[in-house]
């Protein structure tokens, strides 16, 4: 059964660059907007949409037909 894989040099060298891409990893202008997308933007977004947002419903005990605003209770 074996005797029909035929190794791809590409696929090897692909397989060998996964295994090991911490060794590989440079400091480029695409990564570093990447890790600051990803690390800075999108969690500075949702803790400021979960601070803004904080109590401002009040779900609890609530009929189908009443409004969920918090304000119209106070």
């Amino acid at each position: 059964m074996g005797e029909y894989l035929h190794k791809d040099p590409a696929v090897e060298k692909w397989v060998r660059m996964r295994e090991s891409t911490a060794q590989h990893f440079r400091w480029s202008p695409r990564n570093i907007r990447s890790i600051g997308l990803l690390g800075l933007v999108v969690p500075a977004g949702l803790l400021y949409l979960s601070v803004e947002y904080d109590r401002k419903f009040n779900w609890a005990a609530k009929r189908p037909t009443a409004t969920v605003k918090a304000e119209e209770d106070a």
